[in-house]
């Protein structure tokens, strides 16, 4: 009955204000739920992509120096074992540096302990600075009774290729396995002291921090 009494004028004013009112209440409602739905898509991007260990913005990332540059940051689907040994050699200034991926590959490829040879390298000659010249020989291999040297190798890549292959013939595929049954065949002693170096780098070489 209002509304029918109303002049034309008057109706039409009545519904310019719901009008105002509903498109201010919409307004509203989107400037008080659009930061809740941005974070929650965010989050869902962030989520989705989670299992993928790439970065694309690793430059960006890298120049932010108000962000620690955690080297699993620059990762880009590499495997994070060759990281660790990588890290490793150069915590210790190796002149081996780079061959992380070298040492894990070889090592899977003969089922050994991807720690392993760089940590004999480690107590054999210090991850290679220790060598005779030209030798490319970290693992003291082949030194034999009576010889202050052993094997000769063209290249890094050559000796951990050619020794991870000679650990499975000789030591593993036997059940010689790991540094306590390895040292009596590596050093022809027993010999807790190297048992122990061995052992710590294993160790360390899983935890490597600058």
């Amino acid at each position: 009955m209002l509304v029918a009494s109303m002049t034309r004028a008057g109706r039409f004013f009545l519904i310019l204000i719901c009008w105002w009112f509903l498109s201010l209440s919409l307004i509203l409602g989107v400037l008080i739920t659009a930061p809740t739905f941005s974070r929650n898509l965010g989050l869902s991007l962030l989520v989705a992509n989670s299992s993928k260990n790439i970065f694309n913005s690793v430059e960006v990332y890298a120049s932010d120096k108000s962000r620690p540059t955690d080297i699993f940051a620059l990762i880009k689907g590499d495997d994070s074992r060759a990281v660790l040994v990588d890290r490793f050699l150069t915590k210790y200034g190796s002149p081996m540096q780079g061959t992380g991926k070298e040492f894990v590959s070889a090592a899977d490829r003969n089922g050994l302990d991807w720690r392993l040879l760089p940590a004999i390298a480690f107590q054999e000659s210090n991850l290679g600075k220790k060598i005779p010249k030209g030798s490319h020989n970290p693992f003291g291999w082949a030194i034999y009774a009576g010889r202050n040297s052993g094997a000769y190798f063209d290249s890094w890549s050559e000796a951990i290729n050619i020794v991870a292959t000679r650990m499975r013939e000789n030591y593993s595929s036997n059940g010689i396995i790991n540094p306590e049954t390895i040292v009596i065949k590596y050093t022809s002693q027993h010999n807790p002291a190297w048992v122990f170096a061995v052992q710590s780098a294993i160790q360390e070489i899983s935890a490597t921090e600058y």
